[in-house]
């Protein structure tokens, strides 16, 4: 990788929350090692059971992580400042997901050696490494309860409002994927999805034109989210 390459990689490592402790010189080394893939829409990264290229960072676009089947089960959507397969680095296992740009998307892969190499070295690294995927830890059990405890209406509501600029009302956003994806992110049906959000327009909580969604009134959705009586 050219100094130009290795410089950006450089800078987007430095701005993901696990780097944000780490030196600046240490950064830059770790880049070094580091390579830029660009994916273009619809291509595939990784498939489930290969191993892991190490740790992937998403400097733009969006991947998809899913287990392929009838239906597919889309885990989690990974945009920018985000990453993905470090557990599979650090166990030395196979991904255990399908890894699929949904838009056109570039990407800072880490091999393990430097990184581990970093573990030992820096521990505030460590510390915030740790954070992280403890953090990724509590977001996989608040999802899995939205799935398993919650219906379809207050997951919907509870991705809107998580969706929506804070402090916005209204608040306007485009859902980051296809309804299709989304969907299946939620774990429903395309149809399931476009029914409840044309219910929740005819109640007068949003307006929604293709991906793009309105908030009209983010304290009904937020109280829909937690299953209480709309107005």
């Amino acid at each position: 990788m050219n100094s130009r390459c290795r410089s950006r990689a450089a800078q987007i490592l430095a701005n993901l929350p696990m780097f944000r402790s780490t030196s600046g010189e240490r950064v830059q080394a770790l880049a070094q090692y580091s390579r830029l893939e660009h994916v273009p829409r619809g291509g595939v990264i990784a498939r489930r059971g290969e191993p892991s290229p190490g740790l992937v960072a998403v400097a733009f676009g969006l991947v998809k992580l899913s287990l392929k089947g009838e239906p597919e089960k889309v885990l989690r959507l990974v945009g920018p400042g985000e990453t993905f397969a470090e557990a599979a680095l650090f166990l030395e296992r196979p991904l255990p997901v399908d890894a699929e740009a949904i838009a056109d998307t570039l990407l800072v892969v880490v091999p393990a050696a430097p990184l581990l190499a970093l573990l030992d070295a820096d521990r505030a690294f460590a510390r915030t490494l740790l954070a992280s995927m403890s953090q990724r830890m509590h977001e996989l059990v608040t999802d899995f309860q939205a799935t398993t405890q919650h219906g379809a209406l207050e997951r919907l509501a509870a991705y809107l409002d998580s969706l929506a600029p804070p402090g916005e009302e209204p608040a306007s956003f485009h859902l980051p994927a296809t309804k299709t994806v989304v969907a299946a992110r939620l774990a429903m049906t395309k149809e399931t999805l476009s029914r409840l959000l044309h219910q929740l327009a005819r109640e007068g909580l949003l307006s929604v034109s293709r991906r793009e969604i309105r908030l009209l009134d983010r304290a009904r959705i937020a109280a829909a989210a937690r299953g209480a009586r709309r107005a």
